[in-house]
């Protein structure tokens, strides 16, 4: 693998980690928001915490696989 294609694969992980983050970001909002709100808002932040919570975790191993590949 040359430098360059590992360098990539960095780049990759590093954009795919800072994915993670802001959908873990976004899903402890939504979480907080759930708690302050009546039944409706509960039901539609709890919705959007586990789409950002799904969106972390697939990020998070898309980054993993790209640091596996560049090394």
């Amino acid at each position: 693998m040359t430098v360059a294609t590992a360098s990539a694969q960095i780049g990759k992980a590093a954009s795919e980690a800072t994915d993670a983050a802001k959908h873990k970001i976004d899903q402890k909002r939504a979480e907080s928001e759930a708690e302050k709100s009546g039944p409706v808002g509960k039901a539609v932040n709890n919705v959007k915490s586990g789409y950002h919570k799904k969106q972390s975790e697939r990020s998070a191993d898309k980054a993993k696989k790209a640091i596996k590949n560049a090394g």
